[in-house]
């Protein structure tokens, strides 16, 4: 799984559309739902969406890198992360995950933070 995820981090920078929509692809599920504080994407196209300002942006050098193992439990994952922008850590959080029947990812659901934000500081209800 930890392969998984780190294709994923890696894919969503391919600079060619059709191959990093096929690398995404080969790792999410047909109904996969991607879930960060500022968006909600569905399938390859939407999570490579969510972060295509990241890759035109040619001054950032943006990468992202799992920072925690990836656990795995009756079809749900979590794994910590952190994005990297010209070699700085720009960004740490913690995603959370579920897998369909055959092992790919059907849903990320992301936060940004390592700890939760007091109450009513940032709530996006």
């Amino acid at each position: 799984m930890a392969a998984r995820i780190d294709a994923l981090m890696e894919g969503v920078f391919i600079r060619n559309d059709r191959e990093r929509l096929e690398r995404l692809a080969e790792n999410l599920s047909p109904d996969f739902v991607y879930i960060s504080p500022s968006a909600v994407v569905d399938g390859a196209q939407g999570l490579s969406d969510a972060f295509s300002h990241y890759r035109h942006d040619d001054r950032l050098h943006t990468s992202l890198r799992r920072s925690s193992p990836v656990e795995v439990h009756h079809g749900y994952l979590r794994y910590s992360w952190e994005r990297i922008e010209q070699g700085r850590v720009a960004q740490q959080g913690w995603s959370f995950g579920q897998l369909d029947g055959a092992g790919k990812l059907e849903r990320i659901v992301s936060f940004e933070g390592m700890v939760p934000t007091p109450t009513g500081e940032r709530s996006q209800d």
